[in-house]
């Protein structure tokens, strides 16, 4: 359970992160019952209900993050919003989840690679031309990895028969 403390017009407010649910000063929402923005339907941001400020939980790899105003609570980072995706990233996303063709491997890395180019696209403390090269990069790495594997099978005689 991750907890943040942080102050809005004066008012202290303690947040709660728990598995399927955040706690606001006691007050518990499910994450489903809130505002939420989606990119194709990932979760990208989730607004919390704090007046007085543009409080958001964004969604990592391994744990949420709070926002509050554009910045990031526990880094001070700022905080780029989903909205400002640049068509490239949609189209390497759309190469991404095409995947899904190749089994439960190929849409595992096509959703992971889908997460990671969003990321990446909206970064702005990396140069625009680096982002790409990254975002192309992860998806030549999976194709790579998938054709390999593929390659391993049919090499190997597929999956193992025992008599």
């Amino acid at each position: 359970m991750k907890r943040f403390n942080i102050t809005v017009q004066g008012k202290p407010y303690d947040i709660r992160l728990r598995a399927y649910s955040v706690e606001i000063n006691g007050t518990r929402y499910k994450l489903r019952s809130l505002p939420t923005r989606k990119v194709i339907f990932l979760t990208m941001e989730i607004d919390l209900p704090i007046e007085g400020a543009s409080v958001m939980l964004v969604p990592g790899l391994v744990s949420m993050e709070l926002v509050v105003d554009g910045v990031y609570v526990r880094s001070g980072k700022p905080y780029t919003p989903i909205g400002k995706v640049p068509v490239w990233g949609y189209v390497l996303s759309a190469l991404n989840l095409v995947q899904i063709i190749n089994g439960a491997i190929g849409a595992l890395l096509g959703f992971l690679g889908i997460y990671l180019t969003l990321r990446i696209s909206t970064a702005e403390d990396i140069a625009p031309p680096v982002r790409i090269l990254l975002s192309v990069a992860y998806l030549v790495l999976s194709w790579v990895a998938i054709i390999l594997i593929a390659a391993l099978l049919v090499i190997g005689g597929g999956y193992p028969t025992y008599y």
